[in-house]
């Protein structure tokens, strides 16, 4: 028994004298010390910092989202829970901590290098590929499922982003200087192992990066740069309005703005879901996240119309704070336009449509503009605005310059949705079409541009068809016919004049 207790004895003095930086740092975080950054690697701290956003009440941003449940705190340090410190030795200086409280199947992870705390990205992605832009930090799990026109099509959300809200010269050079981190990971998993939650991708506060599994994903991108305009904010919007503007400028993952906000307006004039039904917090988080990020979106777009960015963001800061104020939030705290404003505003939305379903000025044969003589469709540019297409396909691939510009990248979004539909050519764009549906698919980021569903549609309109029959016999042939914006390209057709 004598022998029992002193080696209890030698323990207890072993834990209180031998601890290692790591199970200091996650003492510390229980008792949310002040002096927790002794723990920390000073880069880390810099890196948090380094854009000059700061949280109310935030003490150390570096820990958001990595920080210990404040109530799991509590318990702990009140001996109502028994916790579990675990360290184990990585490679190169580098050690992973996992506390855990057994009863509640609580876990969180730590890494360390040289015992000092940082980040899951900083140790996950240290050997990914990294490249530099004019706005962001790459690393990249898969470099084949990335390319120059994601790059670019990032730096220039930023440059329109920074206009829209207004980012005066020292904010865009800050921006240009210290980068925003851009982590791109090849699956879900990836993202799950670097967040810990299973997501298509997430804004890391902590650190100002975009964790995800798009190549493109502005919904996320714009959550950060409306922060970094606001400079010091609390941690908390109403989600109608955070997520709504979020969708207004940069759509959901894979999914441009207007393929989302479009369900949002057949809610909407259904009455099937209303704005005014999912102001608040409650009511908003109780309903199905792809009709309330639809409806928000579409009228956060309206909202940025009406008001402006100055009047705009005086608003959204008043729906932010702390979560306890965001969640007393009513309708009668919000000062928002008069309704009939956003039924004329939806008018406006649904006649400025990024495509069109008329058959005027479909093309007899044997039509005499089409792309590289590829006959499976047909296009002919209407006017500066719209491309009008004829098809013969139910699906088809195009790349306006003829030519494959990126040949060492590889589209997961066709590689795995489009892949095995019976179609001929590939290249940078497709189009799937038939009675009921048309999509535009941008390959390049895979991101869908256009989706057009009869079933979501206010007055079910069919896609238009035109017959042609077969020069020297009577077998009859159809072509889906419709247009689709210039804007939804990044160059122009090569179109042949053969007049």
């Amino acid at each position: 028994m004598k022998s029992l207790i002193l080696i209890f004895v030698l323990f207890i003095s072993h834990c209180a004298f031998s601890q290692t930086n790591p199970e200091k740092f996650v003492k510390a975080l229980i008792n949310n010390s002040d002096n927790i950054r002794d723990f920390v690697d000073e880069s880390e701290i810099a890196r948090s910092q380094r854009l000059g956003i700061t949280y109310t009440g935030v003490k150390n941003k570096f820990l958001i989202g990595y920080d210990i449940d404040e109530q799991v705190k509590s318990d702990t340090k009140e001996g109502r829970l028994q916790y579990e410190v675990k360290e184990r030795a990585l490679e190169d200086n580098y050690s992973q901590v996992e506390f855990s409280v057994p009863s509640l199947k609580y876990s969180k992870l730590f890494y360390f290098q040289d015992g000092k705390f940082i980040s899951p990205t900083t140790y996950l992605t240290r050997n990914w590929q990294t490249k530099e832009s004019k706005y962001f930090i790459f690393r990249i799990s898969e470099p084949k499922y990335f390319n120059d026109y994601c790059v670019k099509r990032l730096d220039d959300f930023v440059d329109k982003i920074a206009d829209t809200l207004g980012f005066t010269e020292a904010e865009k050079e800050l921006l240009r200087k210290q980068k925003i981190y851009y982590i791109f990971c090849k699956d879900e998993d990836e993202v799950q192992a670097l967040t810990g939650y299973r997501s298509k991708g997430q804004a890391i506060l902590a650190f100002d990066e975009v964790i995800t599994a798009y190549q493109t994903h502005f919904h996320e991108l714009s959550h950060l740069l409306i922060n970094y305009k606001l400079k010091n904010l609390g941690l908390y919007t109403l989600p109608f309005f955070m997520e709504g503007f979020a969708v207004a400028m940069g759509g959901r993952g894979g999914m441009a703005p207007r393929v989302v906000t479009d369900v949002g307006y057949y809610l909407q004039k259904t009455a099937f879901l209303t704005y005014d039904s999912i102001l608040t917090y409650d009511a908003f988080s109780s309903q199905d996240a792809n009709m309330t990020y639809a409806i928000s979106g579409l009228y956060n777009m309206f909202l940025f119309n009406e008001l402006g960015a100055s009047k705009y963001l005086e608003l959204y800061k008043k729906v932010n704070g702390d979560l306890e104020k965001v969640k007393q939030l009513t309708v009668s705290n919000l000062q928002i336009p008069e309704k009939n404003k956003f039924l004329a505003f939806l008018d406006f939305y649904d006649k400025n449509k990024s495509f069109k379903l008329e058959n005027e000025g479909f093309i007899p044969a044997p039509y005499p503009d089409f792309v590289d003589a590829i006959t499976f469709f047909r296009v002919k540019q209407i006017d500066e605005n719209f491309y009008y297409f004829n098809t013969t396909h139910n699906s088809f691939g195009f790349t306006l310059n003829g030519e494959n510009i990126f040949p060492d990248y590889t589209s997961r979004l066709y590689n795995k949705e489009l892949y095995n539909k019976d179609w001929p050519g590939s290249g940078e764009y497709v189009v799937v079409v038939d009675s009921t549906k048309l999509k535009l698919y941008n390959c390049l980021n895979d991101e869908i541009e256009v989706s057009y569903d009869i079933n979501f549609s206010t007055d079910h309109k069919q896609i238009p068809v035109c017959f042609e029959k077969q020069m020297g016999g009577e077998l009859i042939i159809k072509h889906h016919v419709f247009s689709l914006a210039a804007t939804l390209f990044d160059s122009k057709f090569d179109i042949r004049d053969n007049k």
